[in-house]
Formats: structure tokens, C-alpha cells, sequence
């Protein structure tokens, strides 16, 4: 019986998926969440496929960059399906199935489509540094009713091997295919273990004329195969009458096999695509059809394989079969024979053996015994009749066949009839004899059925006095004999556990397991003294990791509980292993960053080393002040942008992938936060360049002001114009209001008005300055809950306006012109620029000034930060700045070669993006200070 850890991976809903442990040697059914890309590792089965046939010509190494890829697939899988507690449970199994001196057979009931298109054969164990199927068997369940008994059969185990190559398809060399195939088995035929019967150049009728004339344990196809995706069903490729192709729907070949009597338990597939299956039944390959219709195992292919890997996996294969091994470890010596190619060959992931309901053994083989010595049949003399002779005949029978008793019977009719019949005493002898040595055996293998290991002896030694050669007397003594002494040592091994010296119970188990590699484990002593020594040693380890670790020697605690993890695991050793390499990880790479003066870097891993270690925060607290500091007086530009001209206004898309440019170009750009441009907008005429851009609150639209009078609105996809209206004289400012139905604009006509930004309403209020002289209006900004506007002018105000009544409601007063005007995130403050070399910040509601911090020259651009608690500014002086919007503390400062235009935060306040007359936008990371 196998030693089985049985999981079900099934689809719970949308995408997510479960594992569930069926059954275990372990015991316990776990389940957990299957994390898995499993489009994306579909996507890549064309690939892993060529990588996986290419393997068979590569030179080897120690890991191959062909092989990287498997494994990164197999790792996958593998993290996937072994997690949580379904790993604890396989872990536990593994080891019910060492104590067996058995191998841990691992069996997959895969219940959706595309989970059974996965290589999961290429299962990779990260921290054994081991495919799983080249350690353990690994099938595929396909569900049955029942499971039937092992077939019995006399050797030889009879294949019979169909071989089709027809024209139109891939030519196959069928004497090459034939030779190779002999060749692999060439050992098992000549010691009588399996009989090769071909079926060359086969077609349907010959095929079923085959199956009809003989009785057949496996059939073997050799030829091409294919899955049509519209039936969702696997074929294979027989010959017509023409000898063109006629490709055999799996269902069909189901029929076909059902001819033969009894139905072979087995069918082998040297086929590409027959292990592959659709995205609509999960059993839907020529492999697993086979199986599901009653077939109780089949190997196929689920890949493309060379004819050197297929002939390696039939030879490993059918010799373990002939062996009497399960079909599991006949399918993993299959892969085993692959690997003796002698290169670094990847085509043992190739096979896939799926098994019907709790199948593991196919056949079991009845022993052969040495012919008898049966006196010939005497010649007619003419002197006997007819039933005199058939009594012989039958009596000779009866003793080929081993029926002593009846042949005894026949005998003395046919001795009472004829005393002097030729032959007859001497046949008769030797049946009594036989049918002595028959009971005598009977009565041997009774009492080691029993376990009187002493009288199987002695009575087995009275049948060698007679006969030496007496089936398998000889192999049985010595089996008894050893369980014998396996028995003494069994005794001797309780007495050592009875006294506590485990030690001595493990030496003496050894002892057993020398004479019985199969032998269990009595009472479970053995397990125990392992456990206990184990426990030990363990501890004493443990203990030297944990000084290791208090002393601050990492790479030498990150050794020691390593060597605990990957023994099993001891307590908490895998967890502290992890800790140990990621802070020594992350110290290697601080000293490094430093040493860069990456600042960025430096101060990352600070924050991440003090999340992990206890005490570093204190430890590298001078080191993260240093990278404040440096960050703050030289912070790191994170990507530039050429802009070719100056440039005067920018715009970030509310969802932070994109930012819109105008300056003195007729042209507005859309750069993505990479660079790369990505829409051109014509926004101003021959004469006239645009002076303002920007986005509506969901980045569908973008505004431009140019200095010809015109304000258009842009598809933000396309570029396609939606509106265009015009003041009397250059715009200077664009603004959408927050729900997008109104734009804002001001113009050096000394009005900023509102329009409909849909091109419909007309009775929308217009903004006229006045009082202190003819203004241009140099800024506009919509109030967040859109009912007020803001604007700067050259007249040094800024003023608030109600949206709607275009009716004026503040008004604050600068040293020189206003250019930029901005509401805080909760509309409480106003921020605005000056020419004055100040920028400052205002109560909303009565206009108190609440903050003023200096540049070296005129103010141009305002913004707050989402979350209202940074201003950022640009100047003339060639610098963009950011501050503490409370107290005024710069916290930012960063450098352009000539005046900065435009400043804006990113959406999510981590970015500020920077337009200078140096024909560059530039975008700096903001987050943190």
C-alpha cells in the first residue's frame, strides 16, 4: 500500500482557488488559499515547452540559464501549493513515510481546467534545492467508482505496440522507432519478463483485428497527437486506408480499446499534446479520457519529446513494471532513466501519469516455476485404446499444471485398468511427490503467514532435503531466518528503551533495517529515540544561534538557525533565520549606501532596519539626521524632462501617470511621469504661445490659454478640440472648477471670467478688476467645493469672488503684482505669490495673513500639498521650494538653471514637478520631509 499525501485544488470562486488535504499518512485535512498567477503561468507554457525540448542538446551546468526558468515555474507552484498547514501536513507525511522505508507518494486531484494545463511535475523545492517528482512519485487522480484488483499475470507481461506514421503528418522512421524501442527492453525481453507484439503502420482495423486476437496488459502507441480545441477533446494519429491520416478522437479510442479481453490496464502515449487538455473539462486530454472511461492508468506527454527521452522513460518505465513495482515508481524510474542521458536534461518533467480512483498497483506476477520432469507420452503402440491414453495424457496434464491430488486419481484409474500401462508408475511417483512437497509447502508458508518464524524453518529445511530446487523454499528459509533474528533484535531493542539508552535503540534499529530496509518500527521506540536525541540536540543548537544573535554576529546566527530550518524546523529557527539574513542584508547595503551618499537609499533602509531590528533606530540615528539634511539641501531629481522651450505652466493628471506642459511653444504637451511624450496639442496660433494649461478633476479634459485671446478645452485621449472662447486680449490663467462643468480664465483684458465648459450656458458672471489702475489678471483658482474663485493680478491684489454672483468677497494686498494664487485643500486658506520675493498664506474667510516665507526674487507658482500640510513655491531666483504650511520651515529646496514657472504637488503628495525658463520640467521626490 502507498504511502499517499492526496490534495485537492479546486476553484471557490472568480479567480480564487483552495488547496485541501484529502487524505494523509500524517493524518488531518488542512486547507488553505491557493496564491497563484495562473493566466500568468499559462502564458508561458509555450515557452517552458521550447526551453524544456532544447534542454535535451544543452551542455550542463550547474544551473543552466535554460533550466532558471523551470525552476522559477516549479518554485511557484510548489510556495503555492505547499503553505500553511498543507506543508506542515506534508512535512509530517514524509516523515510517516521514512519511518516505512517507503516514499512518500504525492497525489493531485486537480478540479478545474486550467489548473490540470499546469507543469505541476515541475513542483521545485526552494529549500531542499529538489524537483519533488525526481524524489517522490507524482500522479494525477482522475475519480472512479471503484478500484480494481491488481491484474494477475504469468510473465512475460504482454505489450502490444502500435506504430503509425501517415503521409501528410511529420514523417516517423518506423524501423528506427521499432529498433529503439526493442533495444530499451531488449533486457526484459530476453529474460522473459515482457513480450513486444508490433502493430506497424497501423490502422483502425488492424488495431481492433489485434486487439480481438490476443490478451494484452499495456498498450503502447508511437506517433503523433494533437488536441482539437473546438470538440475540447485529445486525438491521436492512425492511418487510413490511403495511408493518409485518420485522427482518432480519445473517445473513439476508448471504444476501440473496450475490443480486447480483458481491457488493458495500462496505455503509454509517446505522443505530443497527450497530456494536453482544454479550458472546458478538466479531463479532457487523451491521457486522462483514457482514464476517466476505465483505462486504470495511462503516461503521456505534456510536452513535445525527443525520441532519445522516450525511449529512456519506456526503458526505466517498463523495467520497473516487469519488476513488479506500482505504476508511480515505475513513471518516476521512467524520469530517472531520462536523467542518464548524461546531459542537463530537462524532458523528465515531460511525462504526466494519471492514475483511475486509488490505483498504485497494475499487476502482480505469478512466480515461475521450474519445469517438471514429466515421462513422455508413450507412442500408440496399437496395442491400447483411446481411453487408456486420454486418462494418461489428462494425469500429465494435471501435474504440468500442479493438481497433484487429481492427477493421483487418474493414475490409479488408469494403473487399475492397465498395471503395465508404459509410463504410468513413474508419472505417479512423481505426482505423490510432488503433491507431498506441495503440502509440506503449504504447511511452511501457514506457519510464516503466522509469524512462527521457528517452524517455517524446520519445515522448510525438511522440503530442501528432498528438493533443493523446490520453487522458492530456499528464498523463504532465509527470509524466516532473518525474521528470526530480526525478532531477537526487536527484544534486545525494548530492553535498551525500557532503560532510556537511545543511543543503543538506535544502533540496534539500524541492525534491523540492515537485515529488513522494509521493517517497522516497534511501538514506535525507534521514532521516539530519534525524537529525544533530536530534542537535544536541538536545544544545545538553538541555544549557540540565540548567543550568536544577542552578540550581534549575524551571518553566524543566520548559519546556525538555517542549519535548524532546513532539518525540519526547530521552534521559531526559520523566522529568526529569515530576520538574521534580512538585517544583515540590509546592513551590508546601508554601509554601502552610505559610502554613495544615497541618501534616499540610506534613509529607506533605516526605516526598514528599525522595523526589524530592536535598538536600531538609536543606533543609526545620527546617520538618518545626516540624510534629512542632505536630502532636504540636495534632494534627489527623479526624472527630467526637455521640454525645448521655456516653460510657463504644467499640470498634473489627477491620477499622477501624466503631466501637461505649456510654455513658449504654440504647442501643449503630455509627457507620462517617465518621459515620454504622449499627446501634442496645437493650443496656440503662428504669433502666440501658450501661456496656461490644465486638467479637469478626472483627467478626461485639458484647458489651454494662449497669448492670442483664445481658452479651448481638449479631449485628454485624443487631442480632439471641444471649445474655444476668447477674451479681448492674452490669457494668463486656465482653471477647471472641481466638478468639471465650468472653467475659469484670466486675461491681461483685466477681467477673469466663467464659462460653461460644455459650451452651453452663456449667463455666467465676468470678474472685472478695478481700483487701483488697469490689471492683468495673472491667476485664477477654483475654491474646492467650487462656489468661490481666486485671483491675482499685477495691481498687487488677490481677491475671492462668489462663483456665482461673480460678487466680491476679499480682497489682500502684496508689495508687488500677485502671479499665483492657490485654495488649501479644505478651502480655509488662500496662498499667493508676489513679485515682492514673498509668498504668503491667508485666512479665506477675513484675510488674515497667517504665514510669509522669502525667495532672492519674484514668487510665480503656489500650490499646496494634498494633504494642506506643505506649500510649495517657484521663483525667478531659480529655485522651487517646499515649506511647512503651519510654521514656515523650509523643508525642501531645489535647484533649476534659471527662473522657475510652475510648481505643482503629484496627487499623491510624494512628487513635485518643477517648469523653469531653462526649458525643463523636472519631478523630485517630496515625500517624508
Amino acid at each position: 500500500m502507498a504511502t499517499d499525501l492526496e490534495l485537492e485544488v479546486s476553484r471557490t470562486h472568480a479567480d480564487a482557488y483552495e488547496v485541501r488535504v484529502v487524505h494523509a499518512a500524517a493524518g488531518g485535512e488542512p486547507s488553505v488559499t491557493l496564491h497563484l498567477d495562473v493566466a500568468g503561468l499559462l502564458n508561458r507554457r509555450a515557452a517552458l515547452e521550447a526551453t524544456v525540448l532544447a534542454s535535451a542538446v544543452q551542455a550542463r551546468r550547474a544551473v543552466s540559464a535554460t533550466e532558471a526558468p523551470v525552476r522559477e515555474v516549479g518554485q511557484q507552484l510548489f510556495e503555492a501549493l505547499f503553505t500553511g498547514p498543507v506543508y506542515g501536513t506534508c512535512r509530517a507525511s514524509s516523515g510517516v513515510a521514512q519511518e516505512r522505508q517507503e516514499r512518500l507518494r504525492i497525489v493531485l486531484r486537480l478540479k478545474t481546467p486550467e489548473l490540470a494545463l499546469l507543469p505541476w511535475e515541475t513542483l521545485f523545492d526552494p529549500d531542499a534545492q529538489v524537483y519533488l517528482c525526481r524524489q517522490e512519485p507524482l500522479v494525477r487522480h482522475v475519480p472512479a467508482r471503484y478500484t480494481p484488483e491488481p491484474l494477475k499475470v504469468r510473465p512475460p507481461l504482454r505489450i502490444l505496440a502500435v506504430i503509425a506514421s501517415p503521409r501528410g503528418l511529420p514523417l516517423l522512421d518506423i524501423d528506427a522507432e521499432r529498433n529503439r524501442l526493442e533495444e530499451a527492453l531488449a533486457d526484459q525481453i530476453d529474460a522473459g519478463r515482457v513480450e513486444l507484439t508490433w502493430v506497424p503502420q497501423a490502422s483502425w482495423d488492424r488495431v481492433h483485428r489485434s486487439l480481438l486476437e490476443g490478451e494484452w496488459h499495456v498498450l503502447h502507441f508511437i506517433g503523433h497527437g494533437d488536441y482539437d480545441e473546438g470538440a475540447d477533446e485529445g486525438l491521436i494519429g492512425l492511418v487510413d486506408s490511403g495511408g493518409g491520416p485518420d485522427l482518432v478522437e480519445a473517445s473513439r479510442l476508448v471504444d476501440l480499446l473496450g475490443e480486447a479481453r480483458p481491457t488493458p490496464r495500462l496505455v503509454v502515449l509517446n505522443s505530443c499534446a497527450s497530456a494536453q487538455g482544454g479550458t472546458r473539462d478538466v479531463f479532457s486530454s487523451t491521457g486522462a479520457t483514457l482514464v476517466r472511461s476505465g483505462i486504470s492508468a495511462a503516461a503521456a506527454m505534456q510536452f513535445t519529446v525527443s525520441d532519445r527521452a522516450a525511449i529512456r522513460f519506456a526503458h526505466g518505465f517498463y523495467t520497473a513494471l516487469a519488476h513488479g513495482r506500482r505504476i508511480d515508481e515505475a513513471a518516476q524510474s521512467g524520469r530517472i532513466a531520462i536523467l542518464g542521458t548524461g546531459r542537463h536534461t530537462l524532458e523528465w518533467i515531460t511525462p504526466v501519469l494519471y492514475v483511475r480512483g486509488d490505483t498504485a498497483q497494475l499487476f502482480t506476477f505469478a512466480a515461475e516455476s521450474s519445469p517438471l520432469s514429466v515421462p513422455r507420452t508413450p507412442p500408440d503402440t496399437g496395442r491400447r485404446d483411446a481411453p487408456l491414453r486420454d486418462l494418461y495424457v489428462r494425469a500429465a496434464a494435471e501435474v504440468r499444471v500442479g493438481r497433484h491430488g487429481r492427477a493421483v486419481e487418474l493414475l490409479d484409474d488408469l494403473i487399475t485398468l492397465d498395471p503395465d500401462y508404459p509410463a504410468a508408475a513413474a508419472l505417479r511417483e512423481t505426482a505423490v511427490h510432488q503433491r507431498r512437497l506441495s503440502e509440506a509447502y503449504e504447511q511452511a508458508t501457514d506457519a510464516e503467514a503466522a509469524g512462527d518464524w521457528t517452524a517455517a524453518i524446520g519445515a522448510y529445511t525438511e522440503i530442501l532435503r528432498t528438493d533443493q530446487g523446490y520453487k522458492d523454499a530456499v528464498a523463504r528459509r532465509e527470509s524466516c531466518q532473518a525474521r528470526q533474528h530480526i525478532a531477537d533484535l526487536e527484544a534486545e531493542l525494548r530492553y535498551h528503551a525500557d532503560a532510556g539508552r537511545w543511543q543503543a535503540v538506535l544502533e540496534v534499529s539500524e541492525d534491523i533495517r540492515g537485515l529488513d530496509p522494509a521493517a517497522g518500527d516497534p511501538d514506535g521506540l525507534t521514532t521516539r529515540a530519534r525524537q529525544a536525541l533530536q530534542k537535544a540536540d536541538h536545544e544545545r543548537r538553538y541555544a549557540e544561534a540565540r548567543m550568536a544573535e544577542d552578540a550581534g554576529d549575524w551571518a553566524e546566527a543566520f548559519a546556525r538557525y538555517g542549519a535548524l530550518a532546513a532539518e525540519g524546523g526547530y521552534r521559531d529557527a526559520a523566522q529568526r533565520r529569515a530576520v538574521c539574513q534580512r538585517i544583515a542584508g540590509l546592513r551590508t547595503a546601508l554601509d554601502e549606501y552610505a559610502a554613495a551618499r544615497d541618501w534616499v537609499k540610506v534613509r529607506d533602509t533605516i526605516t526598514e532596519l528599525t522595523s526589524v531590528q530592536w535598538g536600531a533606530a538609536g543606533e543609526y540615528a545620527a546617520l538618518a539626521d545626516l540624510a534629512r539634511g542632505e536630502m532636504a539641501v540636495n534632494p534627489p531629481e527623479l526624472i527630467r524632462i526637455d521640454f525645448t522651450d521655456e516653460v510657463l505652466s504644467l499640470s498634473w493628471n489627477p491620477n499622477g501617470r501624466s503631466i501637461a506642459i505649456a510654455g513658449k511653444s504654440r504647442w501643449t504637451r503630455v509627457y507620462d511621469t517617465a518621459g515620454a511624450e504622449r499627446l501634442k496639442i496645437r493650443g496656440g496660433g503662428v504669433r502666440s504661445h501658450v501661456s496656461a494649461v490644465a486638467f479637469s478633476a478626472d483627467g478626461h479634459r485639458i484647458v489651454t490659454g494662449n497669448a492670442g485671446r483664445a481658452a479651448r478645452v481638449w479631449d485628454a485621449a485624443t487631442g480632439r478640440l471641444l471649445l474655444d472662447v476668447r477674451h479681448a486680449a492674452g490669457l494668463n490663467a486656465v482653471a477647471f472648477d472641481p466638478g468639471g462643468t465650468r472653467i475659469a480664465t484670466g486675461s491681461s483684458d483685466a477681467t477673469a471670467r466663467i464659462w460653461d465648459a460644455a459650451g452651453i450656458r452663456e449667463d455666467l458672471p465676468d470678474l472685472r478688476h478695478g481700483g487701483h489702475g488697469w490689471a492683468f489678471v495673472q491667476a485664477v483658482a477654483f475654491s474646492p467645493d467650487g462656489t468661490r474663485i481666486a485671483t491675482g493680478t499685477s495691481d498687487r491684489t488677490a481677491r475671492v469672488w462668489d462663483a456665482t454672483t461673480g460678487q466680491q468677497l476679499l480682497e489682500v494686498l502684496h508689495g508687488a503684482g500677485v502671479n499665483a494664487v492657490a485654495f488649501s485643500p479644505d478651502g480655509t486658506r488662500i496662498a499667493t505669490g508676489s513679485s515682492d520675493r514673498a509668498a504668503r498664506v491667508w485666512d479665506a474667510s477675513n484675510g488674515q495673513q497667517l504665514l510669509e516665507v522669502p525667495h532672492g526674487a519674484g514668487v510665480n507658482a503656489v500650490a499646496f500639498s494634498p494633504d494642506g500640510t506643505r506649500i510649495t513655491t517657484a521663483s525667478s531666483d531659480h529655485t522651487a521650494r517646499v515649506w511647512d504650511a503651519t510654521t514656515g520651515q523650509q523643508l525642501l529646496e531645489v535647484p533649476h538653471g534659471a527662473g522657475v514657472n510652475a510648481v505643482a504637488f503629484s496627487p499623491d503628495g510624494t512628487r513635485i514637478a518643477t517648469g523653469s525658463s531653462d526649458h525643463t520640467v523636472r519631478l523630485w521626490q517630496a515625500a517624508d520631509l
